[in-house]
């Protein structure tokens, strides 16, 4: 991403308290990796898509049902706001950095993520979003820029990652003709393909794909972000189908895997204060945990963490019936905010994110763990 002499500074503050937990404590075995990033979600979009469902306030999420919770304080080096970029970057590494900064530090150092770092360690990786697979956040974990604005080589660097699975928008990034969904000469869609890729590019692709030893697979189902799940085209999987197939893919790797789950449009959602539209995506994203949790309660090792990167609009609930009939809901902005967001976790070591913590302290503990 830049010229000259490239610094990576290898997260040795992380390794060093792995070294000290093998010594210092017995800690649980972790194979299996799945972070899921509720994009903008905040605890009272959260109630909201509870009480939207049959029982109202009564009912219960996939996110009820998980044993460890906490809170995250998600502050930017350059803004009580963070922005998805620095948020994604201090979930990615360990590091606060500027707003607008993908895994680099304010001075322009890069910085690795414990994706990448899974990689390293021969696991599988993965992602799944419902933006742009070079928006703010999958970028995070992917490449290192001095301003998420930089698409076209943001994309071009997470194809040199060689990550496993890549599910979600972005075609257009990619160079695909949008009427054909065919890969136009000499677009980075060809350079996957050449560096033995499957390139689907709708629900049919995905759903019947026929999972074989070392698949890559980039399925690219938009030209630009994905659509809400109200209005979701049935050429689009679900967030939850892409986190079944990304699984089914990266669970082959008998060492183990890292997969990356964002529910991307919760916060577009939460910038219009769609209540409707920030509810339906939350609910989608909700089943994707769903689909998460029940691969980690079949598969031992499995560490299962759900978080957001900020909370996006101050949305609260005003009044209403705890059947959820006649609820009123207020915004307080079309911004992001400075709002702490939960933890949630499930399996091996998920005790370790209870407690209030910083956003940079998640990536930590989740390598130590790994």
């Amino acid at each position: 991403m830049r010229t000259g002499f490239k610094r990576y500074i290898r997260l040795f503050c992380v390794l060093g308290m792995i070294f000290l937990s093998a010594s210092a404590r017995a800690e649980p075995a972790v194979k299996n990796v799945i972070l899921m990033i509720g994009d903008g979600m905040g605890i009272n979009h959260i109630t909201a898509a509870r009480i939207s469902l049959e029982h109202g306030a009564y009912s219960r999420l996939n996110l009820d049902t998980m044993p460890y919770t906490g809170f995250s304080i998600t502050f930017s080096n350059s803004s009580l706001a963070t922005d998805s970029a620095a948020a994604a970057t201090a979930l990615a590494t360990g590091f606060r950095t500027d707003n607008g900064r993908l895994a680099t530090l304010p001075d322009g150092t890069f910085v690795q993520s414990i994706m990448l770092k899974a990689k390293e360690q021969g696991r599988s990786t993965g992602i799944a979003a419902t933006v742009s697979i070079t928006d703010a956040t999958p970028s995070a974990f992917l490449v290192n820029a001095d301003s998420r604005a930089l698409e076209r080589t943001i994309a071009e660097d997470i194809l040199k990652t060689q990550t496993d699975v890549l599910l979600g928008g972005g075609a257009d990034a990619f160079g695909i003709n949008p009427f054909t969904r065919e890969p136009r000469a000499r677009s980075l869609m060809n350079e996957a393909l050449a560096a033995g890729y499957t390139y689907i590019y709708d629900r049919d692709g995905l759903i019947n794909l026929e999972i074989t030893p070392d698949l890559k697979l980039i399925g690219l189902f938009m030209g630009g972000n994905m659509s809400f799940e109200i209005t979701r085209f049935p050429t689009e999987p679900s967030i939850a189908e892409m986190t079944m197939g990304a699984l089914q893919v990266l669970g082959q790797n008998p060492q183990g895997f890292f997969l990356l789950v964002e529910g991307s449009r919760i916060d577009l959602a939460a910038h219009s204060n769609s209540t409707a539209e920030m509810v339906g995506d939350l609910l989608a994203f909700d089943q994707a945990v769903g689909v998460a949790l029940d691969y980690a309660q079949k598969h031992p090792g499995t560490l299962v963490v759900v978080t957001a990167d900020h909370e996006t609009g101050g949305f609260g609930i005003r009044s209403g019936d705890p059947s959820g009939e006649r609820v009123n809901y207020g915004w307080l902005s079309t911004a992001h905010t400075g709002a702490m967001v939960p933890i949630y976790a499930f399996g091996p070591g998920a005790d370790r994110f209870t407690g209030t913590l910083d956003i940079t302290e998640i990536s930590v503990r989740i390598a130590e763990l790994m």
